[in-house]
């Protein structure tokens, strides 16, 4: 076999395969051999077809299935010689054959291209976490109480910081009384800076069951454009009212929360008669500075990964095979189907056009990423593998050792693996990531 390889882009490869006439002359004899033995024809026992009505009746059958097997074990052999892993279906091209005659043919695949990546160890990007404010604590703080405070029906008039619920009995808009009109579905909160103040001074004072009617004039740039810069009149009937009542932050509170040092928990305990400051609150303000100081970083960092990688790309130019392309946007098809099942997904070609660059920068970063880690030996140790599928378990509230066994059957673990390699070297490329730490 004499194989050829051209390389017409950095990323497609054709290789030009020629087998020489004996050769095939050998192995249609034996394809001919093997059919004369099996093929049974009346007037004649079985294996004693004369091969030259086999050859008769079969050889273009023979010959079509010889050309056919021959050419994938060439193509597979002339990749192995020319150390050439296809990322796509091998397209054949321009067959040539004729009994007597040698095989041709011309084959093309595509491939990741070779790249060297420079300068990586270089970069001057670093992750840059905004300093937390205490006027952005003190706002985690209020949203924690609102979250976990109580609501108790009242029966007195509804008044600022109250939740009412309220039906729908006539809605007329400009003149045109709307029809299937939908009650809300979440209690409003009363003096909430709403968009429309007139609806909160009108049920401002009016208790459960009463009959409540309110005009409103919608501003022009209101959310809903049907209704915009219209006047709205609504009756309405008073359902419910509801007081909130938040929390003290205290011992019970914080055990309700969970996740606190208990220890600590006692020694605020004791401290809290004696100390003019909460100390349930310090505590409770601290565990939330640590969260939010974390979240800046992780954000910080996940910008920082995509500068550092842009800049890499920028200095380091290389070319992406169309198939790896075409995957990703065919993996986009799909995901998009997931959602919006009301709605119909966008069209493949409509992806495509949007999600494109997307998709070539995603595929860039891989390759990046695959780079950096092999040269810097970077990878992701048993013990962290096994931390974030423990993570994961607690998430679902699995057992450990079931959930770890599953996830391994299922592939997932491998996927967990290359998720904190990926996260490992994008770090190591921020200077986030300490030598010891590449494969601790």
């Amino acid at each position: 076999m004499k194989a050829t390889v051209s390389e017409p882009v950095s990323w497609k490869r054709v290789i030009d395969i020629e087998i020489p006439a004996e050769d095939m002359q050998k192995e249609f004899d034996k394809q001919l051999e093997k059919h004369r033995r099996q093929i049974k024809l009346p007037g004649f026992r079985p294996g004693k077809v004369p091969a030259k009505l086999i050859k008769q009746r079969f050889g273009d059958a023979i010959k079509a299935e010889l050309v056919d097997e021959v050419v994938q074990n060439s193509f597979r052999e002339a990749c192995t010689e020319n150390t050439i892993n296809p990322v796509s279906q091998a397209q054949v091209n321009d067959i040539k054959y004729e009994e007597g005659e040698p095989l041709t043919v011309s084959i093309e695949v595509q491939v990741d291209p070779e790249i060297e990546i420079k300068g990586y160890d270089k970069l001057k990007v670093k992750a840059k976490a905004k300093k937390i404010k205490d006027s952005e604590i003190d706002k985690a703080v209020e949203d924690l109480l609102d979250k976990v405070a109580d609501f108790k029906d009242v029966e007195r008039p509804a008044k600022k910081g109250d939740y009412v619920r309220f039906e729908y009995k006539k809605v007329v808009v400009d003149g045109e009384e709307q029809q299937n009109v939908q009650n809300p579905q979440h209690p409003v909160e009363l003096g909430s800076e709403a968009d429309i103040k007139e609806f909160e001074e009108g049920l401002t004072g009016r208790s459960k069951g009463d009959d409540v009617a309110i005009t409103v004039t919608f501003p022009d740039d209101y959310r809903d454009p049907a209704v915009a810069g219209k006047t709205g009149e609504f009756k309405m009937l008073l359902t419910n009212v509801q007081e909130k009542t938040v929390p003290q932050i205290d011992k019970a509170l914080m055990e309700k929360l969970g996740a606190f040092d208990p220890k600590a928990l006692e020694e605020a305990e004791e401290k809290k008669s004696s100390s003019k400051e909460n100390p349930f609150e310090k505590i409770l303000r601290e565990r939330i500075r640590q969260d939010m100081e974390k979240q800046a970083l992780e954000q910080a960092k996940g910008e920082a990964h995509m500068e550092a990688i842009d800049a890499i790309i920028k200095d380091n130019p290389f070319e992406v095979p169309q198939a790896r392309v075409e995957a990703v946007i065919d993996y986009m098809v799909q995901e998009a189907s997931k959602y919006n099942p009301n709605q119909p997904p966008p069209s493949r070609e409509e992806i495509e056009q949007q999600h494109t660059d997307t998709a070539v920068r995603s595929i860039k970063q891989q390759r990046i990423v695959d780079y950096v880690a092999n040269k810097e030996k970077i990878k992701a140790t048993q013990q962290e593998v096994d931390q974030e599928i423990m993570r994961i378990a607690m998430a679902y509230q699995q057992d450990f050792e079931t959930f770890k066994n599953m996830l391994r059957k299922n592939g997932t673990t491998n996927k967990i693996r290359a998720d904190i390699r990926e996260k490992k070297t994008l770090d190591y490329l921020i200077g986030e990531l300490k030598e010891q730490e590449k494969q601790e």
